[in-house]
């Protein structure tokens, strides 16, 4: 295993921060705020995203829209070594390919996804009553 990593944070809100971190599960749990969960872009399998397991239901914020998901609480983006079953540093070209695709207009993004999804909740509970 790799002592140390490079990995992209990604907090409500906020664009994605680079950050060496120390590749331990204690560190990734701080960093999420508690049990971690593991998930992916369709898009790309050469990375995954590493969660709180319990974001949605702990209170935490709306992060990112994933395409298939909304990620709730902080991430962090790490490289995947599938083949060892490891997480490993980025690539400079996945960084700058991440710090843009959460980006300042993803944030906007994913709170119209999570504002329609409640618009919707709170039509199908008028029309229940």
């Amino acid at each position: 295993m790799v002592e140390k990593i490079k990995v992209l944070f990604v907090a409500p809100e906020e664009e994605p921060k680079e950050m060496t971190i120390l590749n331990t599960l204690k560190t990734k749990q701080k960093l999420v705020k508690g049990r971690i969960e593991v998930c992916y872009i369709l898009e790309d399998n050469e990375i995954c995203l590493i969660c709180n397991e319990e974001g949605k239901l702990n209170g935490s914020l709306p992060n990112r829209d994933i395409g298939y998901d909304v990620i709730y609480g902080n991430f962090i983006i790490v490289g995947d070594d599938y083949v060892n079953g490891d997480f490993i540093s980025l690539t400079p070209e996945q960084i700058k390919k991440y710090k843009n695709y959460f980006n300042k207009e993803s944030i906007q993004k994913t709170k119209n996804r999570v504002n329609a999804k409640q618009l919707v909740i709170e039509l199908k509970n008028n029309f229940l009553v």
